[in-house]
């Protein structure tokens, strides 16, 4: 049966929808610095202003997605989202002043927000609840694709063909490929169709209402993961924003680029491995383990200038990178009625994104302060030990009802056999 389950399928378009998601509204962002710095010779200072607000504003519409695919339906959301993404990259070939970034941000905004980390934790939780951990690893996998794969490619056409020319073609491919992809995969669950295990979550979906936002953060442990992953994901984009300028000194430009993209490839192998255990393993302590390995690799970064070591130490902390998304959806899952979690996971996405739009700059001031990247790494290390320990707390008790009665917690596996 698990062979013919179309949530399979779902996790395969997911997959896509993140990696162009991910590939024009994460990665491509420091592409599209560079290329309207070149044809217009704005500063990236304006540009980058206009990046920031892109985040704060995005996350706004990030803490919707997930009530929006339950009121609309995946595909609609989804179409919809690409569309957005499609204009609003097309926008940006068009611009003549400043102050039209901010428009373009703004017709890309739903997009992201349709393509981005919430939305594909919302696809996969319609579809798999004993396997969602795997399930989520693959499909948020596309995001790491994103860079891997496409985001080179892009940079290579608009070297190649200039930043327009580049534009509409990344564009006509991502409408040829995902437009036809999402609009006949993503389609409702139909009565009696689930995966392997999985009957209590087909016997209960759509049960009862979510609980408001405002309650969310009553909830103790709700409010430590956030906490946690905030502070984890604001060190973690703080030292990619400026991981090539701390490398260039002793790896040169072209090292740099080599590094990057071996954090990367970590992140996807530590995607891929996370992927395959989550589901059988506390997953506030795997959570914890994860952002012990980025220390480490952090740990190495500041103590050694040679070439091994600082390639090792990108290895470490890229094993992460992609982690520290995909690991809320599934804490939640484990803690949370499932009728909260579109909503939950959702919010999370919002809020870390808010904590970690600022990071960047936080990291440039503090290097423009000290005169070296040292101080700024230690900050980064500092924040990631915090987050390790505080995604361990669980004050209060667990938040959980009858409907989540086929995921239980780690360590009461046991107790609810007996019970059955």
């Amino acid at each position: 049966m698990s062979r013919r389950y179309h949530g399979w399928w779902v996790v395969f378009c997911a997959f896509v929808i993140a990696l162009y998601g991910w590939g024009f509204g994460f990665y491509g962002l420091s592409l599209y610095l560079v290329a309207l710095h070149d044809d217009h010779g704005w500063s990236p200072g304006t540009i980058s202003t206009a990046i920031t607000f892109y985040y704060v504003i995005g996350a706004f519409l990030v803490m919707q997605v997930g009530d929006a695919i339950h009121r609309l339906g995946a595909r609609v959301v989804v179409l919809t989202g690409i569309a957005a993404m499609a204009l609003g990259v097309a926008t940006l070939t068009f611009l003549q002043q400043p102050w039209q970034l901010y428009l373009a941000a703004l017709v890309m905004l739903p997009g992201w927000a349709a393509m981005g980390g919430g939305s594909i934790n919302t696809l996969v939780a319609q579809w798999f609840d004993r396997r969602r951990g795997m399930a989520a690893s693959l499909a948020l996998s596309g995001a790491t694709c994103g860079g891997l794969l496409f985001a080179p490619a892009f940079a290579w056409a608009i070297d190649s063909w200039g930043f327009a020319r580049a534009c509409y073609a990344a564009i006509a491919t991502m409408l040829l490929t995902l437009g036809p992809l999402a609009a006949v995969v993503l389609r409702p669950r139909r009565a009696g169709e689930h995966d392997i295990g999985d009957e209590v979550l087909a016997a209960t979906a759509g049960a009862s209402t979510p609980r408001s936002r405002r309650a969310l953060l009553g909830e103790p442990r709700y409010l430590t993961m956030v906490g946690a992953f905030s502070i984890g994901l604001l060190a973690q984009i703080s030292f990619i924003a400026h991981q090539a300028a701390f490398l260039e000194p002793t790896l040169g430009l072209k090292g740099a680029g080599w590094a990057v993209s071996l954090t990367a490839l970590s992140a996807l192998l530590g995607r891929i491995v996370v992927g395959m255990v989550v589901d059988r393993v506390d997953r506030r302590g795997c959570s914890s383990a994860v952002l012990a390995i980025q220390i480490a690799g952090m740990a190495v970064l500041l103590s050694t200038s040679s070439i091994f070591g600082l390639y090792a130490g990108c290895a470490l902390f890229g094993f992460g990178v992609g982690n520290l998304i995909t690991l809320p959806g599934l804490i939640v899952q484990q803690e949370f009625p499932r009728r909260d979690f579109a909503r939950a996971v959702s919010f999370n996405v919002a809020i870390t994104q808010l904590a970690a739009a600022a990071g960047p700059s936080l990291l440039g001031i503090l290097h423009d302060l000290s005169g070296s990247y040292r101080t700024s790494l230690w900050t980064c290390l500092v924040l990631e030990l915090a987050a390790a320990i505080l995604v361990l707390v669980r004050p209060g008790p667990r938040p959980i009802d009858a409907e989540s009665a086929g995921m239980p917690a780690y360590g009461q596996q046991a107790s609810s056999a007996r019970t059955a």
